[in-house]
């Protein structure tokens, strides 16, 4: 069975490179962790997922109307 990917939760949308020496995933990233204990960096992390979200959600309803339409 093969195990999941994990995702990098600064990196959106990437996966787990790895890239902080020493880390075995996001859990003990040293890279996660600067993020996540500086409130302005956290705040413009929050801002990418907002947008992504909001960009996401505009493909799908795009999606959503043109086959909507084409019935």
């Amino acid at each position: 069975m093969k195990r999941p990917e994990p995702k990098c939760p600064i990196r959106l949308g990437e996966s787990c490179s790895l890239c902080y020496p020493g880390a075995s995933g996001p859990e003990d990233c040293g890279l996660v962790w600067l993020v996540r204990e500086d409130p302005e960096l956290m705040e413009q992390l929050n801002e990418l997922r907002r947008e992504q979200q909001a960009e996401t959600r505009a493909r799908k309803d795009a999606a959503h109307s043109v086959a909507t339409s084409a019935h």
